[in-house]
């Protein structure tokens, strides 16, 4: 068995569920760990705690739509590490609402997070992999949203579908650097963001019912994937789209809210409350 290299990674959105979980994952493997979000308090809880178990940890608040924290960041790694070995581009926005009433700033938040931050943030991972001459790994957090219909989250779910072409496109051109891009695509994942929603008895008995495991994912389902695309086990994969839902996408799942098309002007209610 090959000794394990300690490499430097990256982590945004690191104070969320899944970016603390994915942290933890790479400092299991005694691996160097970058945090990074915009909430620095939050930022420097999941600091404290992955340092607590003797981890060489780098913790630095950025707000991934301003170029100027983006460079700052990658600075510091440059600095500090002297390179980059991978990257989870996990941090994203969400907000659910109609197209047809949603004003311009929340559509363009949503861009500006999620795709144009993605960007910047990958761009920054990639010009350290690349000046450092050995390669490496960038993997975006997407979301089943990015690739079927899903009411009241057009805007979450259009910026979320341009991180997949962004995601392939950087894997071609990468690829002459030895830069594997890889994009996970996670559905019902039990965190602070989906717990307004699935807190509900009959909104989580609708999702159990409607995931194929017979349960919701953890924030460690991702973290073990998105490992698993950061190793040499990986080697051979670049340019894919991980579906980690537990199958809830082979009938169109997850579905939040619907309406009666039947009915002109009809409302979107909770999909679970809605009559069959």
């Amino acid at each position: 068995m090959t000794e394990h290299r300690i490499r430097t990674v990256l982590v945004t959105g690191a104070a969320g569920d899944i970016g603390a979980a994915t942290a933890e994952q790479f400092v299991r493997a005694g691996d160097n760990i970058v945090i990074t979000d915009r909430r620095s308090d939050e930022l420097d809880r999941v600091a404290a705690r992955l340092s607590s178990s003797g981890a060489t940890v780098l913790a630095q608040a950025a707000d991934q739509t301003v170029p100027g924290d983006v460079s700052r960041l990658f600075d510091q790694v440059h600095s500090q590490f002297g390179g980059l070995d991978a990257a989870f581009i996990n941090a994203g926005y969400g907000r659910y609402g109609e197209l047809i009433d949603m004003p311009f700033e929340l559509w363009q938040k949503h861009v500006s997070v999620n795709l144009s931050g993605g960007f910047l943030m990958s761009q920054g991972a990639a010009r350290l992999m690349r000046d450092g001459g050995r390669g490496g790994v960038i993997t975006f957090n997407a979301s089943t949203a990015a690739t079927h219909v899903c009411d009241l989250l057009g805007a979450y779910a259009a910026s979320k579908s341009g991180v997949l072409m962004l995601a392939r496109s950087l894997a071609s051109e990468l690829a002459v650097h030895r830069i594997r891009v890889n994009v996970v695509l996670p559905g019902v994942i039990e965190t602070a963001m989906t717990r307004s929603l699935i807190d509900d008895p009959q909104v989580r008995r609708d999702a159990l019912r409607n995931t194929p495991v017979g349960r919701l994912g953890k924030p460690e389902d991702i973290a073990a994937t998105v490992f698993f695309l950061s190793s040499d086990h990986a080697g051979y994969i670049t340019g894919a789209e991980i579906l980690v839902d537990g199958g809830q996408t082979i009938h169109g799942y997850p579905r939040w809210f619907s309406a009666d098309y039947s009915v002109s002007g009809s409302a979107f209610v909770p999909h679970s409350a809605a009559p069959a």
